[in-house]
């Protein structure tokens, strides 16, 4: 069993960033990790030991503002910046690379960790070898037509008024077992500011779909043919959209 370890380094701001990290035996590659709506880097615990024993030296980062990055004064869920919260990314990237001088490293991306992930590797094209992006939310019951969503992303104005991820019209098709493990965790965010979801709307998927066409990084899609939130149509339109030539999708028709 490969340790988890729960680490921190300080991006070019000095904000400090909590990440976790398993240790490949023998490296052979590392793998930058970004979670989902609401997660931390506690998310991929379930499947790092797996890479890490295969060679992967594996990192996963809590975005500013959730797990244990959160901003002095504020609550879980409330980003000040949101352009500083993408460029912590890039300085993660940074910070993996200067740990190992390598120059195999790649992209494992979770959700709305996938959205993030397509951002970055279109904005800096030469920085990572390839993407996974597992049930990516590009088209999502959270930035859909229901209402109550809708009326928070217009709330600007009201910066830390907060939305109920899990107690939502949204949530009602998720699995009532994994709900109840999100909730017993501290480190999960299920009270996300209206300003974050705003922020969500307007800066990372007004690009997106330009993001895609310009994105040439070898990818994998994993989407699981259930899945009521990040839902598959998402994935099919992602895979033909994408600029790479190098793209593959795979669909679990249960999962």
């Amino acid at each position: 069993m490969n340790a988890e370890l729960t680490q921190k380094f300080q991006t070019t701001d000095g904000f400090e960033i909590a990440y976790r990290h398993w240790e490949a035996a023998k490296t052979k590659r590392a793998v930058v990790c970004i979670h989902g709506i609401g997660d931390y880097s506690g998310w991929f615990r379930n499947i790092a030991p797996s890479l890490a024993a295969n060679g992967s030296e594996v990192y996963a980062l809590d975005l500013r503002g959730f797990g244990e990055s959160p901003e002095e004064g504020s609550p879980r869920g409330f980003v000040n910046d949101f352009g500083r919260h993408l460029q912590d990314i890039d300085d993660f990237v940074v910070y993996i690379r200067s740990c190992h001088k390598t120059r195999n490293l790649h992209m494992l991306g979770h959700s709305l960790g996938c959205v993030y992930s397509i951002w970055y590797a279109a904005n800096h094209p030469q920085a990572v070898d390839s993407l996974v992006l597992a049930a990516p939310a590009v088209v999502s019951t959270l930035h859909g037509s229901k209402k109550p969503v809708k009326s928070r992303f217009g709330k600007i104005s009201a910066s830390k008024e907060t939305y109920n991820l899990y107690f939502s019209l949204e949530a009602r098709d998720r699995d009532p077992e994994e709900i109840k493990i999100m909730l017993a965790d501290p480190l999960e965010t299920w009270q996300l500011t209206s300003s974050y979801l705003s922020n969500i709307k307007k800066v990372l998927f007004k690009n997106l779909w330009k993001n895609v066409s310009l994105l040439k990084t070898p990818t994998l899609i994993l989407q699981g043919g259930a899945d009521t939130t990040a839902k598959p149509v998402g994935a099919k339109r992602l895979q033909s959209k994408l600029g790479s030539i190098d793209k593959k999708l795979m669909i679990f028709p249960d999962a």
